[in-house]
């Protein structure tokens, strides 16, 4: 019987398992630096149609009720607010773009809110776009360390535990006991400007993105770079996201913010749970990735239902069914 369990790692899949335990009263212990990983440069972005393919998020009608009811669960408990809903306008860069989602409209209808012809005071807004509903952000920072303030408080320690839990993001992929996973890091930089009087209130989308998270401060990205896989903002980076600011206004900004963090991928950006192949007491819960916010609640409660009830994982989601596919042979 699995009763007292480690988490490694403290960034946003631990606090979110350890949520799980802390639901169903199991005692827990997390392990790890707080001030490292993906988390702290997380934007948070909850966007129901991604890429330049406009695709829906995969299993989004699954996984978006439960992420809205657990943020706000456990921000009624913890007495803020973390998650905010806000609409999401695609803005068409070219009329491509705009006849591409023309093709795949009837397939889109259940997220979209509105569709614009044009957009006569967005810059660069003369080809339309589409605003999608339930749409948003999580404030990943606040909620990660309100979360981890919490379980000190409130969750009784232990000596020896039973079983550990590695939620390591790119670190747990480049080292340790699960580094064996196939994994595709990538290093993501986001910026915070100010920006005077723009009062833009939509989350806008078109080759990056820009979130207006209260006041005149927008958070800006992303980059993907996939070889320099430090945590250490760059120049480089920040000249291509002012870039980006700019795609959206004319109007004076100034960067108040950079931050920089490595996301931890797996396979086709899909999380991954389950138990060790060799190591009895060792479990994993890693490659949340860009879309960690919406995944993760469902993904945390899955295998804590696992743990405690021996319920069947997800096949999308089990590390099992992920290494036998891993050794087929090809055809």
């Amino acid at each position: 019987m699995i009763s007292r369990l480690t988490i490694r790692g403290c960034g946003l899949a631990g606090v979110l398992l350890g949520w799980r335990l802390w639901q169903r009263g199991v005692t827990f212990r997390l392990e790890g630096r707080k001030d490292v990983g993906a988390s702290k440069a997380a934007a948070g972005l909850v966007n129901p149609v991604t890429g330049k393919g406009m695709n829906t998020s995969w299993r989004l009608s699954e996984f978006l009720p439960e992420m809205k009811a657990f943020y706000g669960e456990i921000g009624a408990l913890l007495g803020q607010n973390y998650f905010y809903e806000k609409p999401v306008l695609r803005i068409f860069s070219d009329e491509k773009e705009r006849q591409k989602f023309l093709k795949k409209r009837v397939q889109l209808k259940p997220w979209i809110a509105k569709v614009h012809p044009i957009l006569p005071h967005m810059k660069h807004g003369q080809w339309g776009g589409v605003q999608w509903h339930s749409g948003g952000w999580l404030n990943v920072r606040a909620f990660v360390e309100d979360s981890l303030e919490f379980f000190e408080r409130e969750c009784p320690g232990f000596t020896e535990p039973n079983a550990t839990v590695y939620c390591e993001g790119a670190k747990g992929l480049q080292s340790g006991p699960f580094s064996f996973l196939p994994q595709r890091l990538a290093k993501g930089q986001i910026v915070e400007v100010t920006v005077p009087g723009w009062n833009e209130n939509a989350i806008l989308n078109r080759n990056g993105w820009c979130i207006p998270i209260g006041g005149d401060r927008y958070r800006v990205g992303a980059t993907y770079e996939w070889d320099d896989l430090d945590d250490e903002p760059s120049e480089q980076g920040r000249l291509e996201l002012e870039q980006r600011v700019a795609q959206f206004t004319d109007i004076a900004f100034t960067v108040v913010k950079q931050v920089a963090g490595v996301r931890p991928i797996i396979r086709t950006s899909q999380p991954v749970i389950g138990r060790h192949p060799e190591i009895n007491d060792a479990f994993v819960l890693n490659g949340l990735g860009s879309k960690g916010c919406l995944y993760g609640p469902k993904v945390a409660r899955e295998l804590v239902s696992h743990l405690l009830d021996n319920q069947e994982l997800d096949p999308d989601l089990d590390i099992k069914f992920l290494m036998d596919r891993r050794s087929q042979p090809e055809t």
